[in-house]
């Protein structure tokens, strides 16, 4: 155990940039100290142990687990970010076990899409639009727009949960069981709708695609060009899955308007734009130019930054995040399978606020 936890102390005090000084000062112990347990020479008492956890922003849990020990059953798709934040990588384990743990006490199905590899966009094109096409049938969809993509995921029973990670360059990350279901994390830290939506059916390309390249551990691998080719698959598979070819090319014959096809499958611009440039009608740098220099114009000289969308965006109340996960919450709270203090710990309430949101949900439920 001493091991175990000065593997970990080391790993997250170098992760948040912290020296042995800084971490002793912040849980009230000497220098020496931290490193004598950092060289597994002395154990923490527990009071320690809870104050280096604290000082670290991880769980008690998280400083006792072996590095590399993940979730049974559970793969993932490594990603940057896991290596450079340690804190990261435990916080998207609790998440993904706080949730496994809810839609198992609740016995609520689970998803986990059909894999079929393909690690290339040249050549596959049609292919990878059937099986976009085929998704949105497993959705019960047609050609129309997707009203709202996390809800038609998670009525099929897809784990999605959306959270403000504030990690640069990260947008979303995908983790799978067979036998447990198909898991996707969403980022929403100063990031559209439109992106957010990209991202979900980004992360399902890849669960789709590339599942046999999942890990037991969140440590990344392959090449830069291996994952640059990875990464055009699941594009080019979310593009296709939110605006079906048949439906695109029916749309451009009726408007060119940007503004108004971007609207109609309620994707970002930059989505349709690609789109044009694929089917060669557009140069895609040219027209992303004129459209931000129009948008500057028009808007005293303020630039279109890419994390930006060109309006109208779409309306952050018109998609309530992590349904699925709060129902899961409510029924197990229901049914007596968590406290009403862990239920408010869940759902980021007082326990009088939730006691109120409950009496109301009761009053508004149907007999």
């Amino acid at each position: 155990m001493k091991e175990i936890i000065a593997a970990n102390l080391l790993r997250y005090r170098k992760s948040l940039g912290l020296s042995q000084e800084q971490l002793a000062e912040q849980a009230s112990v000497t220098r020496q100290s931290i490193n004598n347990y950092e060289n597994a020479k002395t154990l923490p008492d527990s009071k320690i142990l809870s104050a280096l956890a604290r000082a670290l922003g991880i769980t008690l849990d998280d400083l006792l687990r072996s590095q590399g020990e993940g979730l049974p059953n559970f793969r993932f798709r490594a990603h940057v970010s896991f290596d450079k934040n340690a804190q990261f990588a435990a916080q998207v384990l609790r998440m993904l076990q706080t949730y496994n743990a809810l839609e198992q006490a609740v016995g609520l199905p689970t998803y986990t899409p059909e894999s079929t590899p393909c690690h290339q966009v040249e050549g596959n094109e049609k292919r990878i639009q059937t099986i976009a096409a085929l998704f949105r049938h497993r959705l019960g969809l047609g050609d129309a727009p997707i009203a709202n993509l996390f809800q038609s995921v998670e009525e099929i029973g897809l784990k999605v949960l959306r959270s403000s990670v504030p990690i640069k360059g990260f947008f979303g990350l995908s983790a799978c069981s067979d036998i447990e279901g198909a898991f996707v994390l969403v980022n929403t830290h100063n990031i559209t709708i439109e992106r957010q939506l990209f991202t979900l059916a980004h992360e399902i390309g890849h669960l789709i695609f590339h599942r046999v390249e999942y890990q037991d551990t969140l440590i990344e691998e392959g090449t830069k060009e291996e994952e640059k080719a990875r990464e055009k698959v699941a594009d080019y598979f979310a593009s296709h899955l939110l605006v079906p070819q048949a439906e695109f090319e029916r749309m451009y014959t009726l408007t060119q308007d940007i503004v108004k096809l971007k609207r109609h499958f309620r994707v970002s611009y930059l989505v349709i734009l690609n789109r044009l440039a694929e089917m060669k009608i557009i140069d895609f740098a040219k027209e992303k130019a004129k459209i931000c220099a129009i948008y500057k114009k028009r808007h005293n000289g303020a630039s279109l930054q890419n994390s930006m969308e060109l309006p109208p965006a779409l309306a952050v109340e018109e998609y309530p995040e992590n349904e699925r996960y709060e129902y899961l919450i409510w029924q197990c709270l229901k049914m007596g399978k968590i406290s009403e203090m862990k239920a408010a710990e869940l759902l980021n309430l007082t326990v009088e606020k939730l006691r109120v949101r409950r009496q109301e949900n009761e009053v508004y439920a149907v007999a």
